[in-house]
């Protein structure tokens, strides 16, 4: 985690405010973290909590629970949040500086980890955090990837933060090209594009919050195979969608390049500039054999993705990776492949579009049910760049749907 000063409760408080993140609901954005990090850890509860001046807010916490707010004397974040790196106690039961605290002596938890959350000021104004009712450890490699998890719910905390520095897209853009540029002339308004190849439709839908947009998707074709890609940058603007972009062009190279090579070779180039500015990349990125159906895919942090099939099912494509900028040391790429079929559909999106609706997963289900029900691809796009205006989403909104005929 990166480097921060004391602080009062005071401006740890002011920072806390300056984010506008207290009392909001549930987003996506967070909840993949936590629920990642529920799965990876075996835990009873993930949680990114704010902690404010005197208070303690959950913004993200597993499905069915309802914690809002928490006084302090309650739980372990104030402690974390005053600290360098990761505090974790292996049994508050036996501890005497916890064992009085609500979340022991109420709830029964035992164990604790969890890591200071910083603002681009330096402040500690968060955690993500890991509960247990059993006493535990963690290991090297545990603790390393709650930090990696950590970073990773830094960096969402920084795109609302005003005082965060600019992205740096020539780094990024440098390790991929040699320097190659991209300019883009745009003016902010909603871009589509489509294309037919053989029995496959793409289309896609671009939604930027400014002038340009900080996702970007694509589609390349090589022969009997269809690449196609979304990315979407922790960051908005000219600078995070010239990242998005050099992403695309640096997994877009080769064509017949198997996914999870591509995300490897393209991880190792690109990873520590990443790193370097938290400008760390969620991606979807497939290559579908157009013969046969196999769609091969990585998912990397996105989970917005749906395969849905002719005959009603749904199925949403996500895996256990990071995304690009945090590959666990000597990690690898998990990769998926599913069988496409006539009739068949595949929707991406960025995080945007589920502000069209209530910024959670189930927005995927209303996406569907959407997409489902429209004449064709246009008249969705028509109805979510409706809803988009509408709710006045803060975000760029991509979308990018295969349809085969």
């Amino acid at each position: 985690m990166s480097e921060r000063h004391e602080v009062t409760d005071q401006e740890r408080g002011a920072a806390v405010e300056r984010l506008g993140l207290l009392d909001t609901g549930a987003e996506e954005r967070f909840d993949r973290i936590t629920r990642l990090a529920r799965q990876e850890f075996g835990v009873a509860l993930a949680l990114v909590n704010l902690v404010g001046e005197d208070t303690i807010f959950t913004k993200s916490q597993p499905a069915g629970m309802t914690t809002t707010h928490s006084p302090f004397g309650v739980a372990f974040c104030e402690h974390t949040v005053r600290q360098d790196g990761l505090l974790e106690i292996d049994d508050a039961a036996a501890d005497p500086r916890y064992s009085g605290l609500a979340a022991v002596t109420d709830y029964g938890m035992r164990f604790y980890a969890g890591v200071p959350l910083t603002v681009a000021s330096g402040e500690a104004v968060a955690t993500l955090c890991l509960y247990d009712s059993k006493p535990r450890h963690l290991d090297g490699d545990e603790r390393d990837l709650l930090e990696r998890l950590g970073r990773w719910a830094q960096a969402e905390l920084r795109t609302d933060d005003p005082l965060a520095p600019a992205l740096d897209a020539q780094a990024v853009e440098h390790a991929i090209a040699d320097g190659e540029q991209h300019p883009e002339a745009a003016d902010g308004s909603p871009t589509r594009e489509a294309v037919e190849t053989g029995h496959v439709r793409l289309a896609s839908l671009a939604i930027p919050f400014g002038t340009v947009s900080g996702d970007a998707s694509a589609w390349a074709q090589s022969e009997r195979r269809l690449v196609i890609t979304l990315a979407d940058v922790m960051g908005k603007g000219e600078a995070a969608g010239a990242i998005a972009r050099a992403v695309i062009d640096g997994l877009h190279g080769d064509p017949s390049t198997p996914p999870a090579e591509a995300v490897r070779r393209l991880e190792e180039l690109v990873g520590p500039r990443l790193r370097e500015q938290d400008a760390f990349t969620t991606v979807f990125h497939a290559v579908l054999d157009t013969e046969s159906g196999e769609l091969d895919y990585v998912d990397a942090g996105h989970g917005l993705t749906l395969h849905l099939t002719a005959d009603g099912a749904s199925t949403r494509l996500h895996s256990r990776n990071l995304p690009l900028g945090l590959l666990l040391d000597g990690g690898e790429w998990e990769s998926g492949r599913i069988i496409v079929q006539r009739g068949d559909l595949i929707v991406t999106v960025s995080d945007g579009a589920l502000d069209a609706y209530d910024s959670t997963l189930e927005s995927l289900i209303q996406l569907e049910a959407e997409l489902r029900a429209a004449l064709d691809t246009g008249s969705f796009f028509d109805a979510l760049t409706v809803r988009v205006s509408e709710h006045l989403v803060d975000d760029d909104v991509t979308a990018l749907v295969l349809a085969v005929r």
